[in-house]
């Protein structure tokens, strides 16, 4: 599954670029036609970190380089423990760093709000996302 969409994090004015089996080339495309000009400089000058970093099952990324957008990033996505513990995982690393960029690292429920609101919409796009390829192949099979 090849997948990239935007996650808004409401109040805190970051956006996410949530990037599914994706390789640099792809998750640069994206920003050029959605993103900031800022954005895709940060893409830019993060070339080589975002290219090692795809060779794990997934990872997280926001800075200054980055106009404080962020990448998340998975190698796949399925409704399973496996990719639920990834996809966890990674939210944690953004929430943290969302919470330093914004100053309520001691505010512990505020960042519990935002893990819970990104993981909801995070996941359900996904699973949208699961869906309409399932139905697809479907229809396909049909014709």
């Amino acid at each position: 599954m090849k997948y990239l969409f935007t996650q808004s994090c409401g109040i805190f004015r970051n956006d996410i670029l949530v990037a599914v089996g994706c390789n640099y080339d792809d998750i640069l495309k994206y920003a050029e036609k959605y993103g900031t000009k800022r954005f895709v400089i940060g893409i830019k000058k993060n070339e080589d970190n975002i290219k090692e970093l795809i060779d794990r099952k997934g990872f997280a990324i926001l800075n200054k380089d980055l106009a404080y957008a962020a990448i998340l990033y998975l190698e796949d996505f399925k409704d399973n423990w496996e990719r639920l513990d990834t996809l966890l995982h990674e939210l944690h690393h953004l929430v943290f760093m969302v919470a330093r960029q914004k100053n309520f690292e001691d505010e512990m429920e505020a960042q519990a709000y935002l893990f819970e609101d990104l993981f909801r919409n995070i996941r359900h796009q996904l699973n949208w996302e699961l869906k309409q390829i399932k139905k697809h192949k479907k229809n396909k099979k049909k014709s």
